[in-house]
């Protein structure tokens, strides 16, 4: 009776500190609305090196070259990858190293990178999203064993350290990815600490964070996971410890439905959409669709519009823009009327440089900024 108690007590003031977050957020002026546009970088450029390689490379890395090439462009924020489904961080985090049972410079950087981007940012008032999975590094069996996260299964089994754990149904049968079964409070309870490490350094250099791999199977499971001790709302109070007012995006994939929340929010603490997609319109199975903007896709109350695309041959991919100058500004002035914000994803070398072509593209983008989303 006690356990059903506290668990009771605990959900209640849950529910208080929810409400309270979302009742200051709708009252405050939301950055993001008044963002215009921005810029995504994938910087996964050591996914492929060894330890001291990776170290070497993200060494390399010019922040106050970089960032002036952000202000340049005058992209009022920035969404950085701190890592995705390698395993490997482009800055250092004690929870996630001991977890693993290694030492810094082995999964994680020696080089504090979000650091000093963030604090170069912070100088020009460019806003941080950090861009991090909601779910264990998905390429490596013993990572996603050692966060606690639901591994790998065959017809509801553990497949093993033998299978590929980025496995396709279609080439292994009746096989599940971890991110397409729901998480367990283990694993809440370990990927809280590794973000809230971060959340906590950083401060409010960081203004939001946007989740990658949050499946319909993680928010299928929002409800029944709030019966444990450790669950999705811990592990968000954990991700807002260093900075409660930052912005949340949950991503499940690149449709509209999903990217823009038309049908909904992913997950009940989301701000803004990921915004996902491919273009400007909507994909359909003949042709294009609608164009994405905000009238068109709206989203649920209290979010803010948000649409996110590679400006080149993919995410973190090309040397050139697939896009006029004039579509880009179009598209941006009509978003931004709209209420909405738009970031393009651009490719970046392993020293933080941005091909010249696209810096060309988005400099002039820049220049002919509405008067009222000048710096």
């Amino acid at each position: 009776m006690k356990s059903d108690f506290r668990k009771l007590l605990r959900g209640i003031l849950f529910i208080l500190i929810f409400v309270g977050f979302n009742a200051r957020i709708c009252a405050q002026q939301r950055w993001l609305e008044q963002s215009g546009f921005g810029l995504m970088f994938h910087y996964e450029a050591f996914k492929n090196h060894n330890s001291e390689s990776y170290n070497q490379t993200i060494d390399s890395f010019d922040v106050p070259r970089f960032v002036a090439a952000i202000e340049s462009t005058k992209a009022n924020h920035i969404i950085f990858v701190v890592g995705q489904h390698w395993g490997k961080y482009c800055a250092p985090n004690s929870v996630y190293e001991k977890l693993l049972g290694v030492e810094n410079g082995v999964w994680t950087s020696k080089r504090d990178l979000i650091m000093e981007i963030g604090q170069e940012l912070a100088k020009r008032d460019i806003k941080l999203i950090l861009y991090m999975t909601a779910r264990a590094p998905m390429r490596h069996y013993k990572i996603i064993q050692a966060m606690g996260d639901t591994l790998p299964s065959i017809d509801g089994k553990p497949a093993g350290p033998n299978v590929d754990p980025m496995s396709h149904p279609r080439k292994v049968k009746g096989f599940l990815r971890s991110e397409n079964q729901p998480p367990n409070p283990i694993f809440l309870k370990n990927w809280a600490a590794v973000c809230g490490e971060w959340s906590k350094r950083y401060g409010t250099l960081v203004s939001g964070w946007w989740f990658d791999g949050y499946k319909t199977e993680m928010k299928d499971a929002y409800e029944s996971l709030r019966k444990e001790k450790y669950n999705i709302d811990t592990w968000v109070a954990a991700v807002r410890s260093g900075n409660p007012a930052a912005e949340l995006a949950f991503n499940a994939g690149a449709h509209p439905i999903l990217s823009l929340c038309t049908e909904g929010k992913l997950c009940p603490h989301q701000t803004f959409t990921s915004g996902e997609n491919h273009g400007f319109h909507q994909r359909l199975k003949k042709g294009m669709g609608k164009p994405l903007t905000p009238q068109n896709f709206p989203p649920p109350p209290a979010v803010i519009w948000h649409l996110l695309l590679p400006v080149s041959d993919g995410w973190g991919a090309g040397t050139t823009s697939r896009f006029e100058h004039a579509l880009l500004r179009d598209r941006v002035d009509t978003i931004n009327s709209q209420g909405g914000a738009i970031t393009f994803d651009v490719p970046i070398a392993p020293d933080g440089t941005i091909p010249e072509p696209i810096m060309a593209v988005l400099q002039q983008l820049g220049e002919t900024n509405r008067p009222d989303t000048d710096k």
